[in-house]
């Protein structure tokens, strides 16, 4: 009996309630005002199109496993359902909408023709070093956790991504070692992105693209409405993984100093700018930016640092209504994925700080994934130098209509990208009579 009340309890903190009024629901009624949709169209426009909760028993090592997970797919009028393949321990049915609703604003804002979709698998790795009794931690172990959680999904679901229906990526707890296991159950380089380096339709670039795509915007930021020469303007960033690593490099080419990071475990500080490579090799070797640096860095702390840009590149919701009339910087670009509330946003605004929303400042990764899609089945690979220069292009451009609508109504860069993929997917769901 316990066994079974464990089971349930586990499937309903992936169950959960009623649809929560989230930051994009906010911001998209909101925009559904300002554009005079009625309300049901702004509904259909919120909710998404399909939502399987699923159970894969996974055999590891010699262990039968049970992982339950959520795959959201929200709009496809523009284009197959993408987005990435998120492995947590916190996976929620609502957390995945949320994600793959961002996914549809994002790709509409940037012109892609694909729409949103978000897969999270719910695994625990604390509780996998219980399960199997490891310790201390060990980063092979972890992979072979992702590695067959992945595989036996993407057996489960080969004819959704074979028939180009849903398109996954990398995200949080993934990587291109785990988009080649889906490959290798398709054989379809078409069927996934953010592949590694080699494999049947890879893309050079893939992998920095969504840090690229921030340092670009970022350096825009500086230029344009800070009105701030980049060489030896000041950032710091929360979080250093697949997005924050890339990211630090780009900045220090162009001679900006990023003097504090964060990650899960430490923080490293120094006023007068880090070693990024250094600190690379510190991470790779510890785990941690921890211990890098005599100072010590907490999130509070990094948070309120007076410095020109900063940049969440971690997780969503660390810049709340407690913690945003506490922040210094004069700009914030939002590498993660709905970093900053409603109510936060709303203060900096108040405050004049400038805020480039998620949907345009993290774009980059996804438009790498349209070039690496389009070009899988041609044999035709870009170079890095092009996909970079695509990815800097299409964000360019879609931060630029955004500045437009912004300042002819008064609102906020988030508002206006918010508006302009609404009216974009409306459209489109209008003339293909899905709406």
């Amino acid at each position: 009996m316990a066994e079974v009340c464990d089971e349930l309890s586990r499937m309903e903190m992936v169950l959960t309630s009623r649809q929560p009024l989230t930051r994009s629901v906010q911001l998209m009624y909101r925009a559904g005002e300002r554009l005079g949709f009625k309300r049901r169209v702004v509904d259909e426009l919120v909710n998404p199109q399909e939502v399987r909760v699923f159970r894969i028993p996974c055999k590891i090592l010699g262990k039968v496993i049970i992982f339950w997970g959520v795959m959201a797919l929200h709009n496809n009028a523009c284009g197959p359902f993408k987005g990435g393949v998120r492995l947590a321990a916190d996976v929620t049915i609502w957390e995945t909408v949320e994600l793959a609703r961002l996914m549809t604003l994002k790709t509409a804002v940037t012109g892609l023709e694909f729409g949103g979709g978000k897969t999270g698998i719910r695994v625990d790795m604390q509780e996998m070093y219980r399960v199997f009794e490891r310790t201390p931690r060990d980063r092979e172990f972890e992979k072979i956790i992702s590695l067959d959680a992945v595989e036996y999904f993407s057996q489960a679901y080969r004819d959704t991504f074979s028939n180009h229906h849903y398109i996954p990526a990398p995200d949080m707890g993934t990587g291109p070692d785990e988009m080649a296991f889906i490959y290798n159950e398709t054989l379809d380089p078409a069927s996934v992105t953010g592949k590694p380096d080699g494999t049947p339709g890879w893309l050079p670039g893939r992998r920095e693209s969504t840090g690229y795509g921030c340092c670009f915007v970022t350096l825009k930021l500086l230029r344009e409405m800070l009105e701030r020469d980049p060489d030896g303007a000041t950032v710091v960033l929360q979080g250093f993984g697949n997005v924050g690593q890339p990211l630090a490099r780009f900045l220090t080419e162009e001679g900006v100093k990023v003097v504090g990071i964060t990650d899960t475990r430490g923080g490293a500080y120094d006023p007068a700018g880090l070693d990024v490579e250094a600190l690379i090799e510190h991470k790779a070797r510890t785990g941690t930016v921890g211990g890098f640096t005599p100072r010590s860095l907490t999130n509070e702390e990094l948070l309120a640092l007076e410095v020109d840009v900063l940049v969440p590149a971690a997780g969503g919701h660390v810049i709340t209504a407690d913690n945003a009339p506490h922040i210094r910087a004069k700009g914030v670009v939002e590498a993660a994925n709905m970093p900053t509330t409603v109510e936060a946003m709303d203060i900096l605004t108040r405050r004049g700080i400038v805020v480039i929303p998620d949907i345009v400042a993290n774009a980059g990764g996804v438009i790498a994934s349209m070039e690496e899609y389009s070009r899988s089945l041609s044999a035709s690979r870009l170079s890095k130098e092009t996909v970079f220069r695509i990815i800097a292009e299409r964000i360019g451009e879609a931060l630029n209509q955004a500045q437009t609508r912004a300042k002819e109504q008064g609102i906020t860069l988030t508002e206006a990208s918010v508006e302009i993929a609404m009216e974009r997917v409306y459209y489109v769901m209008r003339s293909r009579r899905l709406i």
